[in-house]
């Protein structure tokens, strides 16, 4: 989930846009406001300013300065050519931005919700084993995730240009960036772990009694939780608040950028974090995942052959035949619930995995043009995923749908002391 990275380039320069002074406005300078996202890609601030004599130097310099990273660099004209990645604009985003507040904050309700239906359904104490209590540290990972993003699509609809100026809500981008980040850490990590404890169950079951014990299934939660907050720490390095004065409307602004270490010419910090997102928090969990679920589903497939086999060669006992079958199908039931949550993981961080990773290779120009277009999908793909797990665990599994109902509905207790007929029985309050 790129939240914390799409959201803070987002937070500035477009808005920013339209505080330019109407006395900038001059003649031919409206083409420039609407196109300065490519003018930076080929065109230094004095080659502007000698190009537009209807602005002065000042007032080109005040312009570009809205835009970060502006900067004389070395960076390869063909790479940063917008030509290059026109096809990423497909005219979708900007019809889409309009509702994107409004149904970010739905699935973000709808989410939060059923998520704490999940966490209490999962620690009854009939549900609990090592495979609910990963899920359950899964589902306390989305809560949060989805309860702080419902913040920012409150603000979102609200409209962040009346907030532009202020300094705490500058404050809330820079912890919704970094917030974001960590919680969705924490839930790829628990992912994996969920698709190794399967994959041990079910391709080395001779491992299973020993690898996947709840005291481990509970240290692994607790892991995930303390090592996420430090894979973030070049998220934390990336961005800071930054306050510039704007002279013609006499105050300061404040808005959320590149830190000092990130717009450095040729900055290694953003080089670092560019590949350690893209590869190791994206490409890497993606790859893994594939590989897990492509050994499960092959060894589930061997099993149902094996056993196909097994009946056209003999006739099994009449205790093996009531037991081993039922044992066998919620096996097959649970296996078949959590590979269906893998694989909705996995198609929802694998088009953002591929985009990081493209983001990496061609540079700031590709993230700008491509990735920024649709950064707001990649959020909504993210909160659908973190939402919709009890829809999943109710569908797929019956002891979760009875867990759920017996909340509902708890049972009637049972008087177990016998009663003739006809005989009174007198209470005391």
């Amino acid at each position: 989930m790129q939240i914390s990275i799409s959201l803070i380039h987002e937070s500035f320069p477009e808005r920013t846009l339209n505080k330019a002074p109407n006395h900038m406005m001059s003649a031919g300078s409206g083409e420039l406001l609407q196109r300065l996202d490519e003018l930076e890609a080929y065109i230094s601030k004095d080659e502007l300013a000698s190009i537009l004599p209807n602005l002065t130097r000042d007032q080109a310099f005040y312009l570009l300065h809205l835009l970060p990273g502006l900067s004389n660099d070395s960076r390869n004209v063909d790479e940063l050519n917008t030509a290059d990645h026109a096809l990423c604009d497909v005219g979708f985003r900007d019809g889409y931005k309009e509702v994107h507040g409004y149904l970010a904050l739905m699935i973000c309700l709808v989410g939060a919700f059923t998520n704490i239906l999940n966490m209490v359904i999962l620690t009854r104490r009939e549900m609990i084993n090592s495979t609910n209590t990963i899920l359950t540290g899964l589902a306390v990972a989305d809560f949060l995730l989805l309860l702080e993003y419902s913040f920012y699509a409150a603000s979102y609809i609200k409209g962040q240009d009346t907030m532009f100026d202020n300094y705490v809500h500058s404050v809330f981008i820079l912890f919704h960036a970094h917030f974001t980040q960590v919680t969705h850490t924490i839930a790829i990590c628990l992912t994996i772990t969920l698709a190794v404890w399967r994959y041990i169950a079910i391709c080395k079951p001779h491992l299973n009694l020993f690898l996947c014990t709840l005291p481990r299934a509970r240290l692994a939660v607790v892991v995930a939780y303390l090592v996420s907050p430090v894979l973030s720490v070049p998220n934390y390095l990336m961005y800071s608040i930054r306050q510039r004065h704007d002279r013609y409307s006499n105050k300061s602004l404040y808005h959320v950028d590149f830190s000092d270490r990130a717009r450095a010419s040729n900055s290694l910090l953003q080089s670092i974090h560019f590949w350690f997102y893209s590869v190791l928090i994206k490409i890497l969990p993606c790859l893994l995942l594939t590989f897990f679920i492509y050994h499960i589903i092959s060894a589930m497939y061997t099993a149902k052959r094996r056993k196909e086999n097994l009946i056209k060669m003999s006739t099994p006992s009449m205790e093996t035949e009531r037991k081993l079958p039922r044992m066998e199908k919620l096996t097959e039931k649970t296996t078949r619930m959590l590979l269906t949550v893998l694989l909705l993981f996995l198609a929802t961080e694998l088009p953002q995995g591929i985009l990081s990773l493209l983001s990496a290779i061609y540079g700031h120009s590709f993230f700008r043009k491509c990735y920024l277009h649709w950064g707001e999908v990649m959020d909504l793909l993210a909160l659908i995923n973190g939402a919709v797990n009890f829809l999943l665990y109710y569908i797929m599994s019956h002891q979760f749908r009875v867990t759920f109902r017996s909340l509902l509905s708890p049972p009637q207790p049972v008087n177990l002391s016998p009663r003739l007929p006809g005989e009174t029985v007198s209470t005391q309050l």
